[in-house]
């Protein structure tokens, strides 16, 4: 992915991060790796690894295991103890916030009972790693169409 759309820079747990405690009502859903927080203009990107799409997909397969992930993602935060850490996305200096950055997306870790859902998607299938370096991302991995 070009470096204008960049999604996150490095490790959330090195990065100065701002963890804040969700409820389930505070946020939606979007796929695998993005969520809405209520009154936000734009969702913000899970970071650390890509989901299959589940709203425009490539292929069949990568919109069936997107709506897969998608489910999943919901399943894991239901009934869980939620907190997300934002951090800075991975964009050249001043265009974070920006349609230039990530589509205007925030970037963050989602975590259920304290575990990062990312590494749980991965862990299951249903999504890959995803690294990006300070204000840029390599080409986003979407291995699911072949």
């Amino acid at each position: 992915m070009p470096s204008s759309s960049g999604w996150a820079s490095g490790s959330p747990d090195t990065e100065t991060t701002t963890a804040t405690l969700l409820t389930r009502s505070q946020f939606t859903i979007t796929d695998g790796d993005t969520i809405r927080l209520i009154g936000a203009a734009k969702g913000t990107r899970l970071v650390g690894f890509n989901a299959p799409e589940s709203i425009e997909p490539r292929c069949e397969a990568e919109g069936d295991l997107g709506r897969k992930a998608k489910a999943r993602l919901r399943e894991l935060v239901a009934t869980a103890r939620l907190e997300l850490k934002m951090i800075p996305c991975s964009c050249p200096p001043g265009t974070e916030g920006t349609g230039k950055c990530n589509y205007g997306r925030s970037c963050g870790s989602l975590f259920a009972d304290g575990q990062d859902v990312g590494d749980v998607l991965v862990s299951e299938g249903l999504a890959v790693r995803f690294a990006c370096g300070s204000t840029s991302c390599p080409p986003t991995p979407r291995p699911w169409c072949g």
